[in-house]
């Protein structure tokens, strides 16, 4: 799913950062500006942060 973050990145919204808030709740962070989302505009926001980790950890294994 494409999307566009207030600082203007473009890109697939399963490649920002899961990230904990403050409260403990799950959000995804662009990775230029920091902004959180917490997805709550989407029905499933679970199946998107699920994405979201398994991206990072095949990033972190290709990265290795």
């Amino acid at each position: 799913m494409l999307e566009t973050c207030y600082c203007g990145r473009t890109g697939e919204l399963e490649d920002r950062n899961l990230v904990s808030d403050d409260d403990g709740r799950e959000a995804l962070e662009c990775p230029r500006c920091g902004h959180l989302d917490h997805l709550s505009w989407l029905q499933n926001p679970e199946g998107v942060f699920a994405e979201a980790k398994r991206r990072a950890a095949e990033h972190r294994v290709s990265a290795a």
